[in-house]
């Protein structure tokens, strides 16, 4: 029997490649979805997606059973490529649904011996009250219109593995940022990482909750060569520092170690949206400077020229800290390794 993974497995990049092809043609992606004989999630989420709604939002698409599953494998198949939504996956983060009021949490009772009639003694932690609210992180890549169009198995791994390093990108950019900027205690690195480390741990430790460390790519790399043993650090993905998990992130800015709470930390990926454009004119450029703000002219790319199409994936997160120390942030860390004698 098929699990429900496997089955949705390959489901968004098939709505990519029926959506551009739709793009191209004019057909109906319910005509497409036939005679291409697409996978059945696919061809579900396809004829469902009527002129009431649209893929491109996530908040619509969010309501497609299909479409919901379809999310939760394309993000569980992320890998350590997202250090947000790969510690989300282990649990290390507490799952709170978006859009609700984070009120106050009791525990239970402490252990301990109390005597007939004696008051019993808990403990309490004290969350912020405020709601996690639903952010929009974009994923946008451009790819030329024969990959993306093409059935073979090579075509539609290349198109998957872009998709998910550009979502994996703009989720941590997102809800990184997010906890970063509500962080309390920041500290700025000194040349003694173990002064640092146990500065960060003091802060956040309270031996209650579940620890992790988040850091920049290369911070990670200043990690794996600390060579003093006391963990398993790798320079990407997933790995361990002091007995907790180390998650390299490049969400983050150099130069920074994230150490978090996630007992005191909310968060969430509800649902993906899936856009295509075959007409759009961009900056190809990974700071662009023609935003609204300030800008600046620069040369563009006419991806109707060049053959090529853009695809948009939307993924609605949220993430707030629950209390103001439930993350520490070191700033401006350059650790020299540590050579063993």
């Amino acid at each position: 029997m098929q699990n429900a993974y496997s089955e949705h497995a390959g489901t968004i990049q098939s709505l990519v490649r029926a959506l551009v092809i739709a793009e191209k043609t004019g057909e109906t992606t319910s005509d497409i979805a036939d005679r291409l004989r697409m996978p059945a999630p696919a061809a579900r989420i396809l004829k469902a997606a009527v002129g009431a709604g649209t893929l491109a939002d996530p908040a619509w698409a969010g309501q497609l059973a299909d479409m919901q599953a379809a999310s939760s494998a394309f993000l569980q198949a992320l890998g350590a490529r997202s250090a947000f939504a790969a510690l989300l996956d282990q649990s290390v983060l507490t799952r709170a649904p978006l859009r609700c009021h984070v009120g106050a949490v009791s525990e239970g009772v402490v252990g301990a011996v109390s005597g007939e009639g004696e008051a019993r003694p808990v403990s309490r932690m004290s969350l912020s009250g405020d709601a996690l609210a639903a952010q929009q992180a974009d994923a946008i890549i451009v790819l030329s219109r024969e990959v993306v169009e093409n059935s073979s198995a090579a075509s539609q791994a290349f198109v998957s593995r872009q998709l998910r390093r550009a979502v994996a990108k703009a989720l941590d950019a997102g809800a990184l940022s997010t906890l970063i900027t509500s962080a309390t205690p920041t500290f700025p690195a000194t040349a003694n990482h173990l002064s640092d480390l146990k500065q960060m741990l003091d802060t956040v430790n309270s031996g209650e909750g579940r620890l992790a460390w988040i850091a920049a790519p290369d911070v990670g790399n200043s990690i794996a060569l600390l060579n003093d043993g006391r963990g398993t650090a790798s320079p990407e993905g997933v790995s361990e520092f002091l007995g907790l998990p180390l998650a390299i992130s490049p969400g983050i800015a150099a130069g920074t170690l994230v150490l978090l709470d996630g007992d005191r930390i909310l968060a969430d990926v509800e649902s993906l949206g899936v856009d295509i454009s075959r007409f759009t004119t961009l900056q190809m450029n990974d700071g662009p400077t023609m935003d609204a703000i300030t800008p600046t002219a620069t040369a563009t790319v006419s991806l109707w020229q060049v053959n090529a199409v853009a695809i948009k994936i939307s993924a609605l997160f949220g993430a707030v800290a629950g209390t103001p120390d439930a993350l520490a942030v070191l700033t401006g860390i350059e650790w020299p390794p540590v050579v063993s004698g």
